[in-house]
C-alpha cells in the first residue's frame, strides 16, 4: 500500500507513538493535581509548551494547547476578535485570502451575523495572492486578517514577507497565520515577528491526533475560549491531554531539525511526479518551484471526474484524495481551484497527491509508474468512448 494522502493526516512515527505510550502510562496524574505525580506531570506539561515556543519563536506563556487546527482557528475568530474589537468598537472590517480552509471560511457567515464586514483577498490561476488587491483592501477600518501559510489544496505559498511589508502601516491589525500545511517545509516562515497568531495541528506532522496548537502574542487582548478550571492559563480550561501534547513537541522537533535536508528530497519528488503527470496529458496547478511546496500537488485528468479518479488509484493500492480530507466527501467542493479562476469542469477532474518528510524515493517510483499505467487506461477508455 502507498500512502500520498499526508495532507490530510500523516501516520505518527514509532519514536512518537513510543514517547505517547510512556507518558501515558508513568505520568497519568492530572497536571492540575497538587501532589507530587501531579506536580511531575505538569512539570513535563511546562517542558512540552517551552520546546514548542523555542521552536516557534515565541515565549513559553503565548502557547495554547487546543484540541485541534479547527479549533484554534475558530478560537481566534471568534473570542479574539471580538475582544480585539472592543479596543476599536469604530473598526469592523476582516480580511480573508480566498482559499482559506474551512475552519475559516465556514465562519463567514457568522462573523457578519456580528457585524463585521468580511473582504476576500483574491489569488491569482496560480493560488498566489494578488498582492496590490490585497493592499488595496488595506485600511484604517480593517481590524483582523487570516492567511494560510500553505494551502492544504494546491501547495501555494503565501508571501509572508510581502504581507509582514505591507501591514507596517496598520498596526492595528491583527495578523493570524493558518500553519497547518507548514511544517512540513516551511516553519522558517512561521518566525516572522509581525504575525500576531499562530495555528498548528498535531496529526499534520506525523504527532497523534488530538492536539491544536495557537500561538498568541502578548501584545494581543486575549479572551477565554472554555470556562472552567483555568488550564491554559485560564484560556481555555480542559485538562490537558498530557500524552499527547508531549508526543507533539516532540514530533515538531523532529520535523525542525529533518527540514532542511527533507525540502530538497521533496522537491525532486515532485519534480518527478509532476513530469509523469503532465507527460500524460494531466493538468497540473500551481506555479513555479518559488511559488508551491513541495509535498502537495494538485493536478487534473480532464473529463474524468475526481472521485473515479481517485477510486482507480485506491485499487491500485495507491491513497490519494480529491481536494483536502475536510472537503473530499461534499461532491463539487473545489473551492480553491474556483477561487483560481479554473473552470469548474475541469476542478471536478481534480485529485491531490501529498507525502510528507516519511516519503521513499521507492514509493515515489512505484507511483510514477502507476500514473502511467492508469492514465494510459483512462485515455484508451476516453478514446473508445
Amino acid at each position: 500500500m502507498l500512502y500520498f494522502d499526508h495532507a490530510a493526516t500523516t501516520p505518527a512515527s514509532a519514536a512518537i507513538l513510543d514517547t505517547y505510550n510512556q507518558v501515558a502510562q508513568k505520568y497519568f496524574a492530572n497536571p492540575s493535581s497538587a501532589h507530587k505525580l501531579g506536580q511531575e506531570a505538569n512539570s513535563l506539561l511546562n517542558n512540552a509548551r517551552r520546546q514548542i515556543a523555542d521552536i516557534l519563536h515565541f515565549k513559553s506563556n503565548e502557547v495554547f494547547f487546543t484540541s485541534s487546527g479547527t479549533e484554534s482557528n475558530n478560537w481566534t475568530l471568534q473570542s479574539i476578535l471580538s475582544a480585539h474589537a472592543n479596543l476599536h468598537p469604530n473598526k469592523r472590517q476582516v480580511i480573508l485570502s480566498a482559499i482559506e480552509h474551512p475552519s475559516i471560511r465556514s465562519q463567514i457567515d457568522h462573523l457578519r451575523m456580528r457585524g463585521f464586514e468580511v473582504l476576500l483577498a483574491p489569488v491569482d490561476q496560480n493560488g498566489q495572492l494578488d498582492i496590490k488587491s490585497f493592499e488595496n483592501l488595506l485600511s484604517d477600518q480593517v481590524l483582523f486578517i487570516s492567511t494560510m501559510l500553505v494551502n492544504n489544496e494546491v501547495g501555494s505559498l503565501l508571501p509572508i514577507e510581502q504581507l509582514a511589508k505591507k501591514l507596517e502601516a496598520y498596526p492595528q491589525v491583527l495578523w493570524h497565520v493558518d500553519a497547518v500545511q507548514a511544517i512540513i517545509c516551511r516553519m522558517k516562515a512561521m518566525h516572522q515577528s509581525r504575525i500576531d497568531l499562530i495555528t498548528l495541528s498535531s496529526h499534520k506532522f506525523h504527532s497523534v491526533r488530538g492536539v491544536g496548537l495557537l500561538a498568541i502574542r502578548q501584545r494581543v487582548t486575549k479572551a477565554p475560549l472554555l470556562f472552567g478550571g483555568g488550564q491554559e492559563f485560564g484560556m481555555r480550561s480542559s485538562t490537558e491531554n498530557l500524552p499527547a501534547i508531549v508526543a507533539t513537541a516532540k514530533a515538531l522537533r523532529l520535523a525542525w531539525e529533518a527540514q532542511a535536508e527533507s525540502n530538497k528530497r521533496l522537491y525532486h519528488y515532485r519534480n518527478l511526479i509532476t513530469k509523469a503527470l503532465k507527460e500524460n496529458n494531466w493538468q497540473v496547478f500551481g506555479g513555479s518551484k518559488e511559488q508551491v511546496s513541495p509535498h502537495i500537488i494538485c493536478a487534473a485528468f480532464p473529463n474524468v471526474p475526481g472521485e473515479v479518479l481517485l477510486q482507480a488509484f485506491s485499487n491500485a493500492d495507491i491513497m490519494i484524495s480529491t481536494t483536502s480530507a475536510c472537503s473530499s466527501r461534499k461532491k463539487n467542493d473545489h473551492h480553491t481551484l474556483k477561487a483560481m479562476g479554473i473552470d469548474e469542469s475541469v476542478a471536478h477532474s481534480s485529485i491531490r497527491i501529498s507525502f510528507s518528510q516519511t516519503t521513499s524515493q521507492a514509493e515515489i517510483d512505484q507511483l510514477v509508474e502507476k500514473i502511467t499505467e492508469i492514465s494510459t487506461q483512462f485515455k484508451q477508455d476516453l478514446k473508445g468512448a
